[in-house]
């Protein structure tokens, strides 16, 4: 009887996340947040200026986006800058996380626009930089942990069934899809029983594959 070795579902700890998780800030200006948090260990960051497309790589392969509302956006002729800029970039991506931040008072942001309902998270530009580096492990961690991933299933499963299965047994279908290296829309039907499956299966092939 020949026994095949399992293919360990990933056990990330911080400093591995940091090493795997893509993070881009939009914003015209000079942010010093940035070298505090490469200072911490978060290994790929990156800065534009203001984006061409929403298909540009550094969009495409961001996991978190911060983003500055204001002067932003102007590249692609958005009248209302990086909020419409946050709204076509979670049409397209809904499973980034984006934190909006902004140099203006809370309070005198345009508190309607769906571009600061569509955002996972706001900020003021002058908040202290633990608030960004709470942020960025918060949603990093929802990312690339298991325990979040699971929990993340969780949430989706009771939405769109009205239940969901116990722990062991999502992560016993994470460890099959993870053994055949098949991720696809079908299979994680069959695994969770749920017809539209495409957000589950990004979330799935993100945690799994790391992109």
């Amino acid at each position: 009887m020949i026994f095949c070795r399992k293919k360990k579902i990933p056990q990330r700890t911080l400093d591995e996340i940091k090493n795997i998780c893509n993070i881009v800030f939009v914003d015209d200006k000079s942010f010093p947040i940035i070298d505090t948090l490469k200072s911490s260990g978060w290994r790929n960051i990156q800065k534009l200026k203001d984006v061409e497309s929403i298909d540009q790589k550094e969009i495409r392969e961001a996991h978190i986006i911060f983003m500055d509302i204001q002067g932003v956006g102007k590249k692609m002729k958005l009248p209302n800058e990086g909020l419409d800029l946050i709204v076509a970039i979670k049409t397209k991506y809904p499973n980034k996380k984006i934190i909006a931040y902004s140099a203006e008072d809370q309070g005198k942001v345009a508190a309607f626009h769906k571009g600061i309902d569509l955002a996972d998270s706001r900020l003021s530009k002058n908040a202290i930089a633990y608030e960004f580096q709470f942020r960025l492990e918060n949603f990093s961690k929802q990312i690339f942990s298991l325990e979040e991933c699971v929990e993340r299933i969780k949430s989706i499963l009771i939405q769109e069934l009205g239940y969901t299965p116990q722990t062991e047994k999502i992560i016993s279908s994470l460890e099959k899809m993870n053994y055949n290296d098949s991720i696809t829309t079908g299979v994680v039907t069959k695994h969770f029983n749920i017809q539209n499956a495409a957000n589950l299966a990004s979330i799935i092939q993100l945690f799994l594959k790391g992109n």
